[in-house]
Order: structure tokens, then sequence, then C-alpha cells
């Protein structure tokens, strides 16, 4: 019966490629604005990652929240992120998606796809209800937290790392030698997190619509690469190990396309490739936004405007080698993938706001301009387009970097002043952000400020998990689970 209302569903909606195409959607981790050779950068070796580029739609304008938790909230969850999660919470505590919203793989096994989820989550995980595979996902494997070590898998001191319905025994591998910091290891996090994500291609049945979300975590802290990725040429350690975690993430994004092709279904394939966040420039952070104002933990454009692109065999021929610069929100991807699956995007739960989410596969697959003018990024910026109020000092992150960055003599310390009096910037003029234009624009000012008041009046933030109390300490679970971290409460 399920199958027939899935195909009865389908058949009175305008699929707007005409089927259900496979879905990948990659996801990056603390990437800079300037990291990868299609933005310019020559430092890095990225060409499957700059051909999909070149050969997709280039975004020129995909927004994000300042860091990690929050973006993939709203990625999942087709709210913007004021509306479900704005915290970088652990999993001792609720935080994430609210189990009470349905997640995009929800929508999409709905519509008959097989969902898998791969690497970083982030999005909740102190019930079982937060677990993938109770929130659409067939299976899962991957960590559940914000970071671990990539070649042994701990946070804090336990073992983060899952494989569906249980811990990944077995799965986690040790530490480099002391003498050999950037060794070679078959346990290294993104061998593994694509392996596992090729296997799911290769067993896949091509007449069954995949949703792939491999989530990497290039190229997060901590500072770890095998050596062979690293470029030899560049004399900053910093920089090229950085360096280097951007192209063993090349090396994944290269592997799961073949494997794509090598299973005949790269022709039904659309690629989304975005980084949660733009990369982190200070202290022992690698990486670079040139020319971009700002960093991961701010709300100028360094932090939020990503790179990102749509790409695969799937993408109009029309739109292939293209740039869409109109504003896109990482919510988005809720409603247009709900759309490209033939399925209602639409989310009403007691207690829980509707998404935020836009369709903006008119503007993918044809010549409609976004639908989206304004967003709210955080409780201290909002984009009415093209008006840009910042407001705050930005944790003194909001400096610029050069294209050689790190370096040497670089100037790392948080000191810029930021906008303590707010900032209002014309990001279509000025994309950079040098010149703050309020006091020629009161009136625009004024009115992006109340616009932006008015929608933090109506902010959500996840912070319980309702129908599941039953918890132990996090301690208690780590001593009945080898030191193998998951969820307290059931």
């Amino acid at each position: 019966m399920l199958a027939l209302a899935v195909l009865s569903c389908l058949a009175g909606a305008a699929l707007p490629l005409g089927y259900q195409p496979h879905i990948v959607f990659f996801l990056a981790d603390d990437l800079g604005h300037y990291n990868l050779g299609y933005l310019g950068n020559t430092e890095v070796d990225t060409p499957t990652i700059d051909s999909l580029a070149r050969e997709g739609v280039v975004l020129e304008r995909h927004y994000v929240y300042q860091f990690c938790s929050p973006t993939r909230s709203s990625f999942l969850s087709g709210r913007l992120p004021i509306h479900v999660n704005t915290l970088n919470g652990d999993i001792t505590t609720p935080g994430g998606v609210d189990i009470r919203m349905k997640l995009v793989s929800d929508k999409l096994k709905a519509a008959g796809y097989l969902c898998h989820q791969v690497g970083k989550w982030h999005a909740g995980g102190s019930c079982t209800a937060n677990l993938p595979v109770n929130r659409g996902f067939n299976t899962s494997l991957g960590y559940l937290d914000g970071e671990e070590d990539h070649y042994n898998q701990t946070c804090n001191g336990y073992i983060d790392m899952w494989n569906s319905n249980q811990p990944a025994y077995g799965y986690n591998g040790s530490s480099c030698p002391a003498d050999e910091p950037y060794c070679e290891s078959p346990k290294y996090n993104a061998y593994q997190y694509v392996t596992r994500s090729v296997e799911i291609i290769s067993e896949h049945d091509p007449n069954t619509p995949l949703f792939l979300y491999h989530a990497f975590q290039e190229a997060h802290t901590p500072n770890e690469v095998p050596l062979r990725f690293q470029n030899a040429s560049v004399d900053y350690e910093l920089r090229r190990v950085y360096g280097g975690m951007v192209n063993a993430l090349e090396s994944g994004v290269k592997n799961i396309t073949d494997a794509l092709k090598a299973r005949g279904m790269w022709d039904r394939t659309l690629i989304v490739f975005s980084s949660d966040n733009g990369g982190r420039t200070d202290g022992d952070f690698g990486g670079n936004n040139y020319p971009l104002r700002g960093q991961k933990f701010t709300d100028f454009e360094g932090g939020v405007r990503v790179a990102a692109f749509v790409s695969g065999g799937a993408l109009p021929g029309s739109k292939r080698g293209t740039t869409e610069s109109g504003l896109i929100h990482i919510c988005d991807w809720y409603a247009t993938f709900s759309s490209i699956a033939g399925v209602d995007p639409s989310d009403k739960a007691d207690g829980v706001p509707d998404i935020d989410s836009m369709d903006m596969t008119p503007t993918l697959f044809g010549s409609a301009a976004s639908p989206r003018v304004n967003m709210v990024l955080s409780a201290q910026a909002i984009i009415d387009w093209p008006y840009k109020l910042v407001l705050g000092k930005q944790e003194g992150k909001g400096f610029w970097t050069g294209p050689v960055s790190p370096n040497a003599t670089s100037t790392r310390t948080d000191s810029d002043p930021g906008c303590p009096s707010t900032c209002l910037f014309n990001i279509n003029d000025d994309p950079n952000e040098h010149q703050d234009i309020k006091a020629a624009n009161s009136a625009k000012h004024a009115e992006l400020y109340k616009m932006l008041n008015e929608t933090l009046a109506t902010a959500f933030q996840t912070d319980s998990t309702p129908g599941y109390g039953n918890c132990i300490p996090f301690s208690q679970y780590l001593e009945e689970h080898r030191n193998f971290g998951g969820p307290r409460c059931t």
C-alpha cells in the first residue's frame, strides 16, 4: 500500500527533470572560499572538483551559518538556523534538529529514495531518535559530534564513530607514531568514509533513486593528513597540511564520482557541493577566504558565503558552465530536493516552526531568477538584497587575508573592531565589505534592523527531545559501550 501511495503521489506531481535523479550532496568542513583551484588557488590540486564546478552551475551567493551544527541542522530541516538551531552542542545534551521536524531524508524516503548518511552528523545525538537511521536514512556510518581525530576517531577522550544502529566497533584506528605524524593508515577518516560511499553506490540498484549525504571532515581540525596529499613546495607547514586536507577531499570526491560512472548512474545523478561555513583563518587554522572579509564564526561574507556548485549528468545541458548569482541559502535544498523528488516540502508539526526553504528548481534548471531576496543569517546579520546589516564585534575575526595565507608573517589575532555600532553594506557593489554605508542610507539601515528584530521574535532553538526522558549519565554509556559515544537517552 505504501508503494502505491508513493506512485500515486508522484503521478500527480510534475517532476522538474522528468524523472527522479540520484542526488549526492557533498558537504565540506571549514573549507575556505579561496581553497579550491576553480576559485584561483594554485597550491591545491583539485581537478575533479574544479571540473565539476566548471561543467555545472557555480553558486556565487550560496549562504550558510557561520559555524558547523547550525548549517547542518538548516540543510537537513529546511529551516533557517534561527528557526532550528544556532548552537554547536555536543551529543550529551539535546540539540541539532528537533525530533518533531522531518528531515529532507524523510521526504526523499517517502518518495521512494534509498537514503544513506556518511561522515559528520552533528545534528543531534543525545537520544536514539536523533540517529540518522531514525530520521529517514536507511544506513549511516560516521561520527555524531563536531570533530574527531582523523586517525583514531576520538573526541574529548571517547571514540566517536557510529554504524547505523550501534557504535562502529572495529572501525576506529590508532594515532600515528610520534616520529611520523602524517602517516598512512586505512583507518584515516577520509579513506573509511569514502570507501563506505563507494560501497553504497557499487551495491545500489540504479533503477532506484539514491540520496547520498556525504559530509567530509576535511578540512576541519585537527590538522592531520597523510603526507602523500601534501604539496611539498609549500614551505609553511600549516598551509601545507591544510592544503593536504583539501587534496584528500578532492580524492574522495573523485572516487565517489568515479563509482557513480562505473555503476552507470552518472547520467541521472545530480551533484551538489557546499562547505558548511567559511575557512577559519586565525590561530592554528589554515583556511583562506580571500578576497572576502572575515572567517568562520563571523557573519561577514568570508564566514557565511561559501564555495558551492551544482553539477552531474542530470543537470540540463543549457545550464552547464554557468554561474548563478542569485541568493540561495543551504536550507533551500530541502524544498528543492522535495520538488525534484515530487513530494510536498511542507512540514507542519505542533511546537516547531514550518520550513523556510524555497524551491530553486526553476532557477537551477531554467531561467527564473532566484525567489530568495532576503535571509536572516543569524541574530546579528540579515541580507535584503543588495543590502546587508551586520551587528557586533564578530569576535574580532573580521579581517581580510591575502592570496597566500596563512604564512609566517600573518597577523592572526582577534583584533578587528567589527561592527559595534552596526554596519550596512551594499554587497553587490562592495562584496568584500570595505565600506559601511549606513550614514548615507539611514532609512534602509532602519528597515533591515526592523526586519531582523521581527524575525528574531519568531526564533526557535532545539533544546529538548520530547518522549525520550529515559537517560543515563554519559560516563555510564561510555563504560557500557567500550568507550564509544552514542545516545544516552531512549
